[in-house]
């Protein structure tokens, strides 16, 4: 690969405003160009293991090599510049090596959910149109015999062949399109955000720079450290597990199957994993399981990122007993695919000193508070690098048009709400669609769900907004109990109402152990809850609980 730029001095911390698709944007002075010069990055790990599956092992340098016949495969296949090769797959090293070759064709990636079904699956093919789809034999069933893939194990079968022939990367603008991100869905079919180099590349600059991992031209190497891979690489969390390695010289560690906590827990002890950056739900069911089996904690860990939900004190405060190395505490982190990923984060006593912060924004991210509010909260609005180019236009006009989120001078309007303080700490308190307005009175969800999240018989909470004959809506909290919780309705009423303002308690509840239903990305759709919830009120009235 002598045509991927090596890394030398390719890095720095300076920042300046500079025009990004014509409008002044805060970037980074010195910076990568293209997604697929991180490999030259890797180079500096040579003998390091950059990807774990179960047995296997693949070092920063073989991986190199396998990106090199995977890449030489796809020119084989006719991919060229500019194509879509859409990876559809269960979390892998194939999958990963996919990722990097087509990259490094001048193709673009487009990360198919691997829990979609087939008309999700029909409706991302028409919208992007791809020259093929790399896919494995569970998923490949799905596709429609017209398209042209690629199976997982032409790829497991290339990586064992012989030493391919060099492949001229070629040249591309920052601003390029590089990856097609489908938005989690919740609502209607997904949308394809569309991410430039510029943008994932900026995202990786920032976290690398605060966490002091950002290459210099003299210094030296990050030491090595394991981090586990629990969320799917289709997601934008996990795209940037895979090219974190790359500065950091880490080692990814994959889950395997369906999430067991006792499993995930043996590969926190054995691989001595020491980042574990995930949603919520997960770390609260390992340290579920540490504590029934009388575990004394999972002591290799030192980093424990939390994003992609919110993040209550109850769980915040859970974690030092069961991770006692993580001695700067619970990271955390908010963003959104159109944004690229990241946009804040905070960690430690940042964040104990600011209850329901997420943190300040990254160093090339400006945010701001769209018609606040007496009490300074409005819709966020954010201008990055990072933010995506645009929504991925289908070629076929009889598919409806969606909403374009970015204005005409390149702020992304989130959808959420939030505020600033006066030093610059983000705060998110509501998306707009899921704010219940009760008699006029706004109430922001989050603000119920983390107060009863704080009960220690409560597992997971989706408060939504329910039809109300002369209020317009009241408050409806279904509550997933932890196994040995025995708490009633009248119970979490009143612990509700020591904190919340009277209207803000919920006063129709569900009681379960059934875990609420989620998107791919951990999230908990509360549209679903909130449809099933109103269609069996329509068909048996249910007295409210005071």
């Amino acid at each position: 690969m002598t045509d991927i730029i090596e890394s030398g001095d390719s890095w720095g911390s300076d920042v300046a405003e500079i025009e990004v698709l014509g409008h002044p944007c805060l970037s980074f002075v010195k910076r990568r160009h293209h997604i697929a010069d991180l490999l030259a990055d890797g180079r500096r790990f040579t003998d390091r293991n950059y990807l774990v599956q179960g047995s296997r092992r693949m070092s920063f340098a073989e991986h190199e090599v396998a990106v090199d016949r995977i890449t030489a495969l796809l020119d084989e296949r006719g991919v060229r510049p500019g194509d879509r090769v859409m990876l559809f797959g269960a979390n892998s090293i194939e999958w990963v090596v996919a990722f990097w070759a087509v990259i490094r064709s001048g193709a673009v990636v487009v990360l198919a959910n691997a829990w979609w079904s087939r008309t999700e699956v029909d409706h991302a093919l028409r919208t992007v149109t791809p020259r093929y789809v790399v896919a494995d034999d569970v998923r490949a069933p799905l596709l429609p015999d017209t398209q042209e893939r690629i199976d997982f194990a032409d790829i497991t079968s290339t990586l064992e062949g012989d030493a391919a022939p060099a492949i001229t990367r070629p040249t591309a603008t920052e601003d390029d399109a590089a990856i097609v991100l489908f938005t989690s869905g919740t609502t209607g079919l997904p949308k394809g955000a569309v991410l430039s180099h510029r943008g994932v590349l900026a995202t990786l600059q920032s976290l690398a720079l605060l966490t002091r991992r950002l290459p210099g031209a003299s210094s030296k190497l990050p030491a090595p450290s394991t981090a586990l891979l629990s969320i799917p690489l289709f997601h934008v969390g996990g795209l940037q597990q895979i090219i974190t390695p790359m500065l950091a010289g880490g080692s990814l560690v994959f889950t395997e199957g369906r999430f067991d906590p006792q499993k995930v827990l043996r590969l926190l002890d054995e691989e001595q994993v020491s980042v574990w950056s995930t949603v919520p739900t997960l770390v609260s069911r390992v340290m579920d399981h540490m504590e029934a089996v009388g575990h004394e904690g999972a002591s290799s860990v030192r980093t424990v990122g939390l994003g992609g939900s919110p993040v209550g004190a109850q769980l915040r405060n859970k974690v030092p007993r069961w991770f006692p190395n993580a001695s700067r505490g619970v990271a955390v982190t908010y963003g959104l695919s159109e944004g690229g990923g990241v946009l804040a984060t905070g960690i430690g006593a940042d964040l104990v000193n600011r209850p329901g912060s997420v943190g300040r924004p990254l160093p090339v991210v400006t945010i701001r508070i769209e018609n606040p509010d007496e009490n300074g909260e409005g819709e966020i609005l954010v201008r990055s690098p990072s933010v995506m180019l645009q929504y991925w236009t289908a070629e076929e006009r009889s598919l409806e048009p969606v909403d374009d989120p970015i204005t005409p001078d390149r702020w992304l309007r989130t959808g959420d709400i939030g505020r600033l303080d006066n030093d610059g700490f983000l705060y998110v308190t509501d998306r707009r669609k899921d704010i219940v307005i009760r008699g006029g009175e706004n109430i922001a969800t989050p603000h119920v769900e983390n107060r009863l999240l704080e009960h220690p018989g409560v597992r997971e909470v989706a408060v939504v907004g329910l039809p109300h004959p002369n209020l317009g809506e009241e408050v409806g909290a279904i509550v997933v109990l932890r196994d040995d919780s025995t708490v009633t309705e009248e119970e979490l009423a009143a612990f509700a109402r020591e904190q919340l303002a009277y209207f803000e308690v919920p006063t129709r509840w569900r009681i379960s152990l059934k875990p609420l239903p989620q998107n791919a990305t951990g999230k908990v759709v509360k549209r679903t809850v909130r449809d099933e919830w109103i269609a069996e009120m329509s068909s048996v009235s249910t007295p409210s609980s005071h």
